[in-house]
């Protein structure tokens, strides 16, 4: 199949690189139209978790993409022995990390970062209505188009908790970026959707302060121990002109008590959200 790849469609340069995947800008020969490609080395798929988030890429980012503009969709996927191939829509703008890199000013504006967030939280309510769950929300993948659209790319590490024979599937695995990663899958053991909104709390909490992760350290063991004991704090000296609802809403999304934690819904009608970064501080 993967010369069928070849065949319909001209691979150009490259355009990014992942943990397993190659990104290259590619156009179909019957239409002209520019597209992208992501070639994953099956080679680079160390255990049985990759090779599950890589077989199941396709099928949970076309079920996600559906009615739903904030996901990167899949047109086609081409498979042999040693590679697998995925055909999606061209993101023209930078990604999230690369956005925040090349600012004038580090410290993204309250509308500007509502903006980003609502659009980014539609995206996953959509996302966890179907029962899909990208476990791995982090700016690498989120995506500007050219209509300066946030779309979310990369479901490698999705899975589907969706219910099966009347039982509530849960997740399981630890899966995703150290600085995102939500304290219940460090711990093992099972979770559930709520993990995507930690992780998209943790990249409002780096927008508005201008690049600063509320849990760091100078080694993986060091992150996830901050993670783990999940306290959340915003420093004065950078945190001192953000608003106390914003604060209030990262509060809630980065909460280490997943049964408190907010769903993407309840993010979305929250006042920071509802007026833009706007809202009049009474929090």
């Amino acid at each position: 199949m993967v010369e069928e790849l070849h065949q319909e469609y001209l691979i150009g340069e490259e355009i990014g690189r992942g943990r397993f995947g190659v990104v290259y800008r590619c156009s179909a020969l019957s239409t002209g139209k520019m597209l992208a490609v992501k070639s994953i080395d099956k080679s680079q798929l160390s255990d049985a978790i990759d090779r599950e988030g890589v077989e199941l890429e396709a099928t949970l980012a076309r079920l996600a993409s559906i009615d739903n503009p904030g996901v990167v969709p899949v047109h086609a996927v081409y498979e042999n022995s040693e590679s697998i191939h995925l055909v999606m829509e061209l993101c023209d703008g930078p990604d999230l990390l690369e956005w925040l890199r090349i600012r004038p000013e580090p410290q993204v504006s309250e509308h500007e970062a509502a903006v980003i967030m609502t659009q980014l939280m539609q995206t996953l309510e959509t996302c966890h209505k179907r029962g899909i769950a990208h476990r791995d929300v982090k700016p690498d993948n989120i995506l500007f188009d050219r209509d300066g659209r946030v779309r979310l790319s990369d479901f490698g590490s999705a899975a589907w908790f969706g219910t099966q024979n009347v039982m509530e599937r849960r997740m399981s695995g630890i899966v995703g970026t150290p600085c995102y990663v939500a304290p219940e899958v460090l711990r093992g053991g099972e979770y559930d959707e709520k993990i995507d909104v930690w992780s998209a709390g943790v990249v409002m909490y780096i927008m508005l302060s201008g690049g600063a992760v509320p849990f760091g350290g100078d080694t993986t063991a060091d992150v996830f121990g901050a993670v783990l004991r999940g306290n959340l704090r915003f420093p004065l000296r950078i945190f001192e002109g953000v608003s106390a609802s914003a604060k209030d809403l990262m509060r809630r999304m980065i909460c280490r008590d997943a049964s408190r934690r907010f769903t993407a819904v309840q993010v979305l009608r929250h006042p920071w959200i509802v007026t833009g970064g706007t809202v009049v501080d009474t929090i």
